[in-house]
């Protein structure tokens, strides 16, 4: 079975006019459902450029392979300090390797089956919607309450906290509502997503 790093469960509903794509994530590595921020964005630079990469390995030491690379970059927001800051949700993994350690760039099937990008591809990223958010996405792996507000937390990651209990610099990073809970049990086969998930409506103004 696939490896799975990403935060949401398969449904979800987004509005494609609430869709950003011009941004790639800032790491090699990262997980849809990670709330994000701009870390990077001159407008006097070209969007995209061409740069050396480590998708390619050269050996041979008399050639130059350069891939191409959205330059505005996204990182994860961390915390209630970037309340203010939070561009949206990311709706796909970023990956360069798969399960077994083959280069996705070689396997552009392997990376639509997995839904990832590689580093320096656009990644979309949504202001509103909802989705099911696993616990990889909340705050040390705690399942919020129904009708917790979405707050803020490291690492591009969210958790739940009564409205009557917010502080003030809580309720600025307010990002949403969870307005449904629950637990997916392995059965037959192994559920790669077992575990408490929750039902996610953000919204970015």
């Amino acid at each position: 079975m696939a490896q799975q790093i990403t935060r949401l469960l398969p449904l979800r509903d987004i509005p494609e006019k609430e869709i950003i794509n011009d941004f790639s994530y800032n790491a090699s590595s990262g997980e849809a459902g990670t709330f994000v921020k701009v870390i990077a964005m001159n407008l006097s630079e070209d969007p995209v450029q061409y740069t050396a990469s480590s998708h390619f390995v050269n050996t041979m030491g008399n050639a130059t392979s350069e891939y191409p690379e959205v330059v505005y970059k996204v990182g994860p927001t961390d915390g209630t300090g970037d309340a203010g800051k939070v561009l949206g949700m990311m709706l796909r993994d970023v990956r360069e390797v798969d399960e077994n350690g083959e280069k996705l760039l070689f396997y552009p099937r392997k990376k639509e089956e997995l839904q990832c990008l590689l580093s320096g591809e656009a990644v979309p990223i949504a202001k509103r919607g909802i989705v099911d958010i696993t616990a990889r996405g909340l705050a040390g792996g705690v399942c919020p309450n129904i009708n917790d507000a979405a707050v803020l937390s490291s690492n591009g990651k969210v958790t739940g906290v009564a409205f009557s209990a917010l502080t003030t610099e809580q309720r600025n990073a307010v990002v949403g509502k969870f307005v449904g809970t629950g637990i997916r049990v392995s059965q037959k086969t192994t559920d790669a997503f077992a575990g408490i998930y929750a039902k996610l409506v953000f919204s970015i103004n």
